[in-house]
């Protein structure tokens, strides 16, 4: 046995032992897990920073929001409900620390304000909790659970234990009651997306196998090819639970990734290959594979680790760790692909050959294939070809600046799914869902009285309750009783007795989780509400609450105290602007990304000019996509961006199987024409056979119920095919325009046709 079948034998060997490690390193990898968007940032993001103090106050908003058609202020069976939230062992962990930092019910509030010692009337009750806690039909309520961080981590397990608790204490099913808030948008959107992998993810493998099968004509092989993709994505994932993390919205895209790439340098290889065995002359078609692959496969990539790894720059985790992650498994597969695939040949080679065609027959076959005229179509029209295809990207490039992100739960859903459906009766039934958290803290410095504080809280309120969509609030007023003024008592003594009494039910507003008091300062919490479903950027409505109560402060003093200070936050507000932070990152990132890519592309091709006519291609894929969806106002969200990575990684693998052929020929002193039929016949087919299987393996989601994943398909596969377009049409064109000559300072022959 030769020194390279033993090492081939130990490399299986280690691989065999190591399986079992890497099967169960990948599925823990893929373990649905509470992935925040807030934990995506440290606390130095402004909008994080205000959060982390307004939760260190008032803890978490976290929420689940639960009504349902009998859940009304005359139900005694919400009371049966709420203490079973309250003390049942399921909503408590084995010290007995509840899973909850609030149990909130509309019931309780209803009565506690219509209590006689408050002195208001019911239309006053009314009024301070309608669409809120109370809806427009006076009698539907809702009960608000907040989770504390420990409970987060259960969320799915204690959402699936209230349902059982309303199963029992008040006799309903499933689909009668409806949840929303923080807590169900997180955990539907884990329950969508692994629906999805567990629904389509089998066809998906499937298909690729089949296609992959089809197109090689050899079941090893298309096994072969196979296999290795699902062990690189495999050991990718196994690198990511055994290095401490999980999978999140952006490294779900880390598999697809590298299942294109390890398909894409496989069906290289074993091209490769083929062309060998039908070869008499080539002795060992492994060794000729890997002979003339490892150049290709090596460029491509190390450019595209390269290019991935400098996303290790942003400063958002979710980013660098894709970036890390992707570049490191780019090159576990491309090691992978170089060591397996020849070794596998060269161990059982496929020995049957095709039948040998006469000379003249080879002849005629090879002046005359498909590459043939298309090197002779694009060598006449090249310069059209490549002149509408720079137009197309320049507009396609105004599109982008025309594109549209969005990361509201309304885009993630079908119209008539559950979800929504709960949100649509919600909000309809009781009111919005969006709390928007202003906090007015007051120190001893304002010298100003309690009731004199509490009146701040009211006219900001009031004021608040004047803007258009934000007219239902909640603030430390909310629970206070009305003190009629009698009309024999003189102001100064009436104002007296009005802080007295209000001093004295502090603690009654402390227990409301609207005020709270340390060392003299007092933070009062004025909580106003939006739609969750219109298109309103929570954003721009921080921005004008923030005015308005600066506003409002400012007209009650002749001179505003010192010791008086506002601040606005919330949680949807704060998980969007993330997002957004996030999204706005992804394109600089991926733009950074492309600039290295660029430059080292220059470095491969030994030219400026040479290397940024290699990176047409390149971009050819994301900027026609992109800015078609600009052009037609398609709203895109993180995973649609995310396709980006993957047509980077597969336009970059094309760009230099096909630019390595065609630089070899060149140097070998033919033509440029000829260069780009001989390139064309070395690896086209192979280009067609990515896309083909990838683009069809991956098309099988998009018949997702889940939007994000529906929408990554299509992307993908129109990516895919942007990528062939551009590396088969638009890159030929422009090596045959008077570009190409910047790729060679070696004489060329001049030819207006191709030689066979």
């Amino acid at each position: 046995m030769s020194i390279n079948r033993r090492r081939f034998w130990l490399l299986v060997s280690y691989l065999l032992l190591l399986l079992p490690l890497i099967g169960y390193g990948a599925s823990q990898a893929m373990q649905t897990k509470v992935n925040s968007p807030i934990d995506w940032v440290s606390s130095s993001f402004p909008a994080r920073n205000d959060y982390d103090q307004f939760c260190q106050v008032f803890g978490n908003s976290d929420t689940v929001i639960i009504s349902w058609p009998e859940c009304t202020i005359d139900n005694p069976d919400l009371d049966h409900f709420v203490k079973a939230l309250r003390t049942a062992d399921e909503f408590q962990d084995a010290q007995q620390q509840w899973y909850f930092e609030r149990v909130i019910s509309g019931r309780e509030l209803y009565r506690s304000l219509n209590a006689p010692q408050m002195g208001l009337t019911t239309e006053e009750v009314h009024s301070r909790l309608r669409g809120t806690f109370i809806g427009a039909d006076g009698k539907t309520t809702c009960i608000i659970v907040s989770f504390t961080p420990e409970g987060l981590q259960k969320r799915k397990a204690l959402v699936a234990s209230i349902r059982d608790a309303l199963q029992q204490h008040c006799q309903l099913d499933t689909d009668q009651v409806h949840l929303a808030g923080p807590i169900i948008d997180g955990l539907e959107i884990d329950l969508a997306s692994k629906d999805s992998l567990d629904r389509f993810v089998l066809p998906s493998t499937l298909i690729v196998l089949f296609i992959c099968w089809i197109c090689l004509r050899s079941f090893r092989a298309a096994l072969l090819v196979f296999g290795l993709s699902l062990l690189a994505q495999g050991i990718t994932l196994a690198l990511i639970h055994y290095s401490g993390e999980s999978i999140t919205a952006l490294l779900i895209v880390m598999p697809p990734l590298i299942q294109v790439l390890a398909v894409a340098g496989g069906i290289h290889l074993v091209n490769y290959y083929f062309d060998a065995v039908k070869d008499p002359s080539i002795k060992q078609p492994a060794a000729y594979a890997f002979q003339i692959g490892w150049l290709p496969c090596l460029l491509s990539a190390g450019t595209t680790a390269i290019g991935l790894a400098s996303l290790l720059v942003s400063g958002l985790t979710p980013i660098r760790l894709f970036g890390g992650y992707a570049a490191c498994g780019v090159l576990i597969t491309t090691g992978l692909l170089l060591t397996l695939i020849p070794g596998m040949f060269s161990v059982w080679p496929i020995k049957n050959k095709p039948p040998k065609a006469t000379e003249s027959e080879s002849s005629q076959s090879a002046r005359h294939d498909v590459w043939f005229y298309l090197t002779a179509a694009l060598n006449k029209q090249h310069l059209p070809i490549a002149c509408v295809s720079l137009a197309a990207m320049a507009a396609a490039g105004f599109g982008i600046s025309r594109i549209n992100t969005s990361v509201r739960i309304e885009t993630l859903f079908p119209e008539q799914s559950t979800i929504l459906n709960d949100y649509h009766w919600l909000e309809d039934n009781v009111g919005s869902l969006v709390p928007i958290e202003v906090v007015l803290t007051c120190t001893p410095e304002a010298q100003l009285s309690f009731r004199e504080q509490l009146l701040m809280v009211w006219n900001i309120e009031q004021e608040l309750k004047k803007t258009e969509n934000l007219n239902r609030t909640i603030s430390t007023m909310t629970f206070a009783p009305r003190f009629p003024r009698p009309a024999n008592l003189s102001t100064q003594l009436f104002q007296y007795q009005a802080n007295e009494a209000l001093l004295g039910m502090k603690s009654r507003f402390i227990d409301s989780g609207y005020l709270k008091e340390q060392e003299g300062q007092r933070q009062f919490r004025i909580s106003t509400y939006v739609s969750s479903l219109n298109n309103a950027d929570y954003n721009a409505y921080l921005d004008m609450i923030g005015n308005k109560v600066d506003t409002t402060i400012q007209s009650s003093f002749e001179t505003v105290p010192p010791g008086i200070a506002t601040q606005r936050t919330g949680i949807m507000p704060l998980v969007h602007e993330i997002q957004r932070q996030l999204m706005v990152d992804l394109f600089k990132s991926f733009l950074f990304a492309f600039v290295i890519i660029a430059v080292v592309m220059t470095i491969v091709q030994g030219g400026i000019v040479a290397g940024l006519v290699s990176m047409v291609s390149n971009v050819f894929p994301p900027l026609m996509i992109f800015g078609l969806l600009g052009w037609l106002s398609v709203s895109v969200d993180i995973g649609s961006v995310m396709t980006a990575s993957v047509a980077l990684g597969i336009a970059v693998d094309d760009t230099l199987h096909y630019l390595t052929f065609f630089r070899r020929r060149l140097d070998a002193g033919y033509s440029a024409v000829d260069s780009v039929l001989y390139a064309y016949r070395h690896c086209g087919k192979a280009m067609i056979q990515t896309s083909l299987i990838c683009g069809l393996g991956l098309l099988v989601f998009a018949f997702s119920n889940f939007v994000p994943t529906s929408r990554f398909a299509w992307m993908m596969f129109g990516l895919l095919f942007m990528a062939i377009l551009g590396d088969l049409i638009v890159l030929p064109a422009l090596l045959l325009s008077p570009l190409g000559r910047f790729f060679t300072l070696a004489t060329e022959r001049d030819a207006t046709e191709p030689s066979a």
